[in-house]
């Protein structure tokens, strides 16, 4: 049986604790408001507690599971961010969760808890949610609804997956995915990418972004606002190559030293935590890296000394003109060459190279 009082007077008290009003949307839609800004806290919630889990996860050395709460927190921010432009369209401002503690447990724990209480427990709210607000017929708000409906089943069947593989036979062996992708649409999740379109909200494939134990430094990078655009790809663009080569890599640690100075501030990972050995090399590294994308954006292609216009005209006499793809040089390439086209693929985000790019390469290789 319905209660709409219920529903208004929980928007009266959300609205009337934030101090803003969306006068006629209130008036329209005030059970649809109130959902929204509903589920606006919740899904914050999760997102904070999903991402706690991942990081619990990454302790533990299991990181397909950190990879899998790691799509579940991507796909909750995508949720959130949908749910805060339909209330900014309805000139309301969504209402922030209050700060509140996160707990976790041991990886097991948390993903039976997930599984056979907190997502059952969000599926069973949405059919009374759509009670509530389809007779105001808001379609935008009816349509975002169903399809987070549909988003939290995919993420129970894949909890539900997850964990019958990590009891069975105890954990030897457990078949789990190392990798989850995310509609960035409707936040679907799925091990494989479909061939045609979203399963839930039938947007292009192109919309699907992988989650992987990557997130951390991606989810840093993203969030400094010292770099720019181009600067957070060279950086993501520098961790995905020491990461393609972790096996290859001895544990090192860091002194306090590392994490002081403008250097780190401007392209570090924000506060000093519990890193990997990825972001402990890339760390590390900062200084070389610093200078690689200085030296690389302090050349000017239409000033050049004799030397480097001479490299160039050999360069176009012997591959032509245009862009220069070194990797189809004939024979075999030394390894300590592929290093120097790898770097230069890094600073540049280019494989074809362009007489910046070219010049940047006869630097290194000088040095």
């Amino acid at each position: 049986m319905r209660k709409p009082g219920l529903i208004i007077c929980l928007v009266s008290c959300v609205l009337a604790s934030s101090g803003v009003y969306g006068g006629e949307a209130l008036s329209k839609y005030p059970e649809t408001v109130a959902v929204l800004q509903l589920l606006y806290a919740d899904e914050s919630k999760a997102m904070q507690s999903y991402w706690a889990c991942a990081e619990q996860a990454h302790k533990e050395k299991q990181f397909n599971i950190e990879s899998f709460y790691a799509s579940l927190a991507i796909s909750k921010s995508i949720r959130v961010e949908a749910i805060g432009v339909m209330l900014m369209d309805m000139e309301i401002a969504p209402v922030e969760p209050a700060e509140s503690d996160i707990r976790v447990s041991s990886t097991k724990f948390n993903l039976k808890l997930l599984t056979n209480i907190q997502l059952p427990k969000l599926e069973k709210r949405y059919p009374i949610l759509l009670e509530h607000i389809k007779p105001e017929g808001h379609a935008v708000a009816i349509q975002n609804i169903s399809l987070a409906w549909k988003v939290d089943v995919q993420h129970r069947e894949l909890a539900e997956e997850i964990l019958s593989s990590l009891e069975s036979f105890f954990g030897i062996g457990a078949k789990i995915p190392d990798a989850f992708y995310v509609c960035q649409g409707c936040g679907s999740t799925v091990v494989d990418v479909p061939d045609l379109t979203c399963p839930i909200c039938e947007g292009p494939i192109s919309d699907y972004v992988q989650a992987d134990a990557k997130w951390r430094f991606n989810r840093a990078i993203e969030g400094n606002e010292l770099l720019s655009d181009q600067e957070k790809a060279f950086a993501v663009r520098m961790y995905d190559y020491i990461y393609a080569a972790e096996h290859d890599q001895e544990e090192i640690e860091l002194g306090a030293e590392a994490f002081k100075g403008q250097l780190y501030v401007r392209w570090g990972l924000g506060s000093p935590r519990e890193f990997c050995l990825c972001e402990k090399i890339y760390v590390a590294g900062l200084e070389k890296m610093s200078q690689m994308w200085a030296g690389y954006n302090s050349i000017d292609a239409d000033d050049l000394d004799e030397a480097d216009k001479t490299f160039l005209k050999e360069m176009h006499d012997k591959y032509g003109d245009g862009p220069i793809n070194l990797r189809r040089e004939k024979g075999k390439v030394p390894a300590e060459v592929l290093k120097l086209l790898d770097m230069v693929e890094i600073v540049s985000g280019r494989t074809e190279f362009e007489d910046q790019d070219l010049i940047f390469l006869r630097a290194l290789i000088g040095s």
